[in-house]
């Protein structure tokens, strides 16, 4: 007799499981940004490093580099300090930002070293709209006799 409780229960307990809420699972994946890089929105994968003219996968924690004709994943990139970068977060989204080089090395050129931007950028103090648009020959907007 001490069989029928024990089914009785179990009858009992089965109804309530069924009648239940399904349980939920949630995951969250945080990724943060290296502390040589801006702070990335959500949903960012990569960084554009103009200074090496390759990429950083903010999720694997690797470097994309041109080595040997082929794009390549490096957890380090030897004779480069990364606190000397001056990466940008690019909105792409796949596994391949690559495809994309072109448009990001003319939006993002190289880092230049201080004084060079007026080389590159022909900027000439006092002389032209210090945009590198114009001829150098225009009057300026300084004070000095010409």
């Amino acid at each position: 007799m001490k069989l029928f409780p024990k089914l009785a229960f179990s009858g009992v307990f089965a109804l309530f499981l069924a009648g239940a809420a399904p349980a939920q699972a949630q995951i969250n994946i945080n990724i943060n940004s290296p502390s040589w890089g801006p702070a990335a929105p959500a949903g960012a994968q990569y960084y554009y490093i103009p200074d090496i003219g390759g990429y950083y996968d903010l999720r694997g924690q690797r470097y994309i580099v041109y080595r040997n004709n082929a794009w390549t994943r490096v957890t380090s990139l030897n004779g480069y300090n990364p606190a000397n970068f001056h990466p940008v977060v690019i909105d792409y989204r796949g596994s391949q930002p690559w495809v994309l080089i072109r448009d990001h090395r003319a939006k993002y050129p190289k880092a230049m070293p201080p004084g060079q931007a007026k080389k590159y950028y022909g900027v000439h103090p006092g002389k032209g709209n210090g945009h590198g648009k114009g001829n150098g020959n225009g009057k300026g907007h300084g004070k000095d006799k010409h």
